[in-house]
């Protein structure tokens, strides 16, 4: 049975342990890049940050070549940077 394209209920189980295995590496690294951003808030926007572009990324799609989760944010703080 396939309720999305390219999503089958069959592959639920290796999907999850997917899901929490990038979650785990991704939580670190998402409070670092935060830490990294200096803003007033620290580390919890990077956290947010890893989980809004997350959820648009996984939303609205895009192609194996999008850079989405907790690198997203990131990568405009470091263009900010090379921009000054």
């Amino acid at each position: 049975m396939s309720l999305i394209n390219g999503f089958h209920l069959r592959n639920i189980r290796g999907d999850v342990l997917g899901g929490i295995t990038a979650a785990v590496v991704a939580l670190p690294l998402a409070l670092a890049f935060g830490n990294a951003a200096l803003g007033p808030g620290g580390a919890i926007y990077g956290l947010y940050g890893a989980v809004v572009v997350g959820f648009l990324a996984a939303l609205f799609g895009g192609t194996p070549a999008q850079v989405s989760g907790p690198t997203g944010p990131m990568s405009v703080t470091v263009a900010g940077v090379v921009l000054v």
